[in-house]
């Protein structure tokens, strides 16, 4: 049945049947194609270059351009004309923009501030925001907190109360942090924020409060946590904050996602479907020759705070009673072996374990543990601080150092010359299993940020694809999420509905307007397409 049909069927007041709706969109969709260009090459000399965002307003009437060259460009997304620019918006790159109401919008940059613009009046800015270190490269909104988020290369989240100023500004707050935070995105009903990272794992934080989020994650520290689980080793300073992942967090509860089916590195891109229902990611994998696009479900879940077994207990009964030597001076980073009736393992001298390695050491040291089927021979750089205590009500057998140089001479008895010290036996928490979806990408343009997007109604995704672009699916039918699921049958990798090559040089990014079955696509070389259905 064709689109006029269904259309046709609807006006005489039909009753729908199951299916009709995924008919009509995989109709519309399918027949997308481009309809009308601009290029900043031949119009404006090459003067905004590489489109690196698109944003539509609430409404649909407008789209802005996040331009290489310091630009901002705005359309008429009907009619595609260029109806306004704004040169030299920042000093660097822009590299984002985000509508706060259908006027009110945010862009950012690599000169590290966020402006405020009104689109009513571009002549100046409303405010510059002053507070990240590096480049800025995302702007969210909490609807809920009335708050504005962004997040940079310096691995901080801010958050702004725009609503409230001070002779110096906005009132601010730094509410995370984390080296390698990529991109962060607050959820349509605010209740959670998902961050990405350069680690290869997603960050959920359910629940969200924005206002508390500083205090309840003080101190916490993702990678190091992260390195505790890769490493099956149980880290104190990590273990420690075993309480923000408990099902009795009432706000800010977090959770690792680090199932995808790819050794991903660097998780470049994210998205939010427009229900909440699931993050759209997109990494590079390791050995930097394919990217995947995967989809998590992010949504809460009640479930006990028990091991899962997303990432192989094979060994973790090894790490019952892993030990952990701790010295009362000088800081070391050596490391020595230990021998006792319990484990024979190769350890280091450190209570608090630093997780400043890139991933390209983690993911070695992983896969040469994993090789050798033998991870108690890791061996971790640490600090030794002494501060971690000797004594532990639920402890294992103590564990001894092999000889009294390991720990600058003892003290005095039976114990004289070595240091005893009791571990926990207690399980090293892995990550449930959140991914729903997955298909493979060709790397082309390596070290590009390919941004992806969702429809409004949540059917589609459209992918950066090389010249062009793929529109993704769930299922051949163009189902909405909840019924492919459920009519799976053991695959979960996406169905391509479409690919399309439009363009000259490298897609970076994609936006589908909010209100109309319109596509917009900007490439490196400052060209925009517009792409809507023709039947």
């Amino acid at each position: 049945m064709g689109i006029f049909s269904l259309y046709n069927r609807r006006e005489r007041g039909l009753n729908n049947y199951a299916g009709l709706e995924d008919q009509i969109h995989k109709s519309i969709y399918s027949h997308l194609e481009a309809y009308s260009c601009w290029d900043s090459d031949s119009a404006n000399g090459s003067e905004y270059g590489g489109v690196y965002n698109l944003e539509y307003s609430p409404d649909g009437t407008l789209l802005i351009a996040a331009c290489e060259k310091k630009s901002i460009v705005l359309f008429d997304p009907i009619t595609t004309r260029q109806t306004k620019a704004v040169k030299n918006a920042h000093s660097d790159s822009v590299n984002c923009v985000k509508f706060l109401t259908d006027c009110l919008f945010a862009t950012c940059s690599d000169d590290t501030t966020v402006a405020l613009w009104d689109k009513r009046n571009l002549r100046s800015k409303v405010r510059s925001l002053h507070g990240h270190m590096n480049w800025v490269k995302n702007i969210e909104y909490s609807t809920k907190e009335n708050l504005l988020v962004t997040s940079g290369f310096d691995g901080s989240i801010f958050t702004w109360d725009i609503n409230s100023s001070t002779e110096q500004g906005f009132v601010y707050q730094k509410v995370f942090h984390t080296p390698g935070l990529m991109r962060c995105r607050v959820s349509p009903n605010s209740n959670q924020l998902v961050i990405c990272t350069t680690g290869g794992y997603l960050i959920i934080i359910h629940d969200l409060e924005l206002s508390t989020l500083a205090e309840d994650l003080n101190g916490f520290k993702p990678n190091v946590y992260r390195l505790m689980q890769l490493g099956r080793q149980f880290i104190p300073t990590a273990a420690k904050f075993d309480h923000v992942f408990s099902k009795n967090m009432k706000r800010n509860r977090v959770e690792l996602v680090s199932d995808f089916p790819n050794d991903a590195e660097v998780i470049s891109s994210l998205q939010i479907h427009p229900h909440g229902w699931c993050a759209l990611s997109r990494n590079i994998s390791y050995d930097e020759r394919t990217e995947f696009t995967c989809l998590h479900d992010i949504q809460h879940r009640d479930y006990d705070d028990s091991i899962d077994n997303a990432e192989s207990d094979e060994h973790q009964k090894n790490n019952d009673t892993q030990p952990f030597m701790t010295t009362s001076t000088a800081t070391t980073t050596t490391t020595t072996t230990t021998t006792t009736n319990q484990v024979n393992s190769t350890v280091t001298h450190a209570d608090i374990w630093a997780a400043e390695m890139t991933v390209r050491d983690r993911l070695l040291r992983v896969r040469r543990n994993h090789d050798s089927n033998t991870f108690n021979n890791t061996h971790v750089y640490g600090i030794s601080s002494g501060v971690l205590s000797m004594q532990n009500s639920n402890a294992t057998q103590p564990v001894r150092l092999s000889s009294p140089s390991a720990t600058g001479g003892g003290g005095g008895g039976a114990c004289s010359g070595y240091r005893y010290m009791y571990v926990p036996k207690k399980p090293i928490p892995q990550n449930v299993r959140r991914m729903l979806y997955s298909i493979e990408q060709p790397n082309k343009g390596q070290g590009l940020i390919k941004e992806e997007c969702f429809s409004s109604c949540g059917r589609l995704i459209c992918s950066p694809y090389g010249l062009g672009f793929r529109l993704l699916a769930f299922s051949p039918n163009c189902q909405e999420l909840p019924q492919a699921l459920t009519q799976q049958n053991g695959s979960n990798k996406l169905y391509e509905l479409k690919n399309v090559d439009c363009h000259q040089d490298i897609v970076v990014s994609t936006r589908f307007s909010p209100i109309h079955p319109l596509l917009a696509t900007g490439c490196l070389q400052g060209k925009i397409m517009w792409h809507q259905p023709r039947f």
